[in-house]
């Protein structure tokens, strides 16, 4: 549900738990219809492309929830690039990048890959939000949350194929985005194979071949909908992804993205 301030035109704002399930369950039943009337916060909406974070952010000192969509944060050093894939209940702080300022510079940047909505958590939030200390402590987990991502990612680029590293990584999407259907585990992601270069560190056309050749082996494949599909043939699939000697290669992953 959004509802608009009529002392701030043309602003609109939401009830964060009815837009969030994990915030909302945090809560106990007694307190969540008390909450849920004062947790409201304003929305930023975003179209697909390239997104700057400007002044609109300012205000969100506790920071941005994005309450539906999906973007890719760019983080690039020297030649090298790496993109971070943020989905609904991330909690995002963009005013925070110093990356010119840092003593190893490196630059980030912004891409809306399905529209975006985003809850601006201001200080009247916080406010609220400090009397319901477990939604503190649920906002403080998404933060948690997207660090042991990052860590997972750290790994999942250390290995030396593009094959595995693509499966890995699907495998890693099936535990937030995945559904189960009878054709395998549904991602359903229209992840381009540039946007996957960038999320896992490889040249675009070494993902084209290594995305063809787990397609070959049925282990993964775009279905009509251009959504991602993942084969529930094998029950183990952290060994079929990491052992790799049996995959077909797919070249060098270390060079910069094409």
């Amino acid at each position: 549900m959004s509802v608009t301030d009529p002392s701030r035109p043309g602003e609109h704002f939401v009830y964060v738990l009815d837009h969030d399930a994990g915030l909302r369950t945090a809560l106990p039943d007694p307190e969540r219809s008390r909450a849920r009337q004062h947790a409201v916060a304003a929305v930023i909406e975003l179209p697909t492309g390239d997104w700057s974070p400007r002044d609109e952010v300012a205000s969100a000192e506790l920071g941005l929830l994005v309450l539906e969509g999906l973007l890719i944060r760019d983080v690039t050093v020297a030649d090298a690039r790496c993109g971070e894939l943020i989905g609904p209940g991330a909690l995002l702080r963009p005013n925070d990048a110093r990356g010119s300022d840092a003593p190893m510079r490196h630059e980030i940047g912004w891409r809306v890959v399905e529209p975006t909505r985003l809850a601006v958590l201001d200080r009247r939030f916080l406010r609220v939000a400090a009397h319901w200390p477990t939604l503190i402590t649920a906002l403080v987990a998404r933060a948690t949350e997207r660090a042991h991502d990052l860590g997972v990612m750290v790994s999942i680029h250390s290995l030396k194929r593009v094959d595995t590293r693509l499966l890995a990584f699907f495998w890693h999407l099936a535990d937030r985005f995945g559904k189960v259907t009878a054709d395998g585990v549904l991602i359903p992601l229209g992840l381009t194979h540039r946007q996957l270069a960038l999320l896992v560190g490889a040249q675009r056309p070494s993902v084209t071949s290594a995305l063809g050749a787990l397609a070959e082996r049925d282990l993964l494949r775009r279905d009509e909908r251009g959504q991602w599909l993942l084969s529930l043939a094998d029950d183990r699939p952290d060994e079929v992804a990491l052992g790799g000697d049996d995959l077909v290669g797919a070249g060098d992953v270390r060079a910069p993205i094409a």
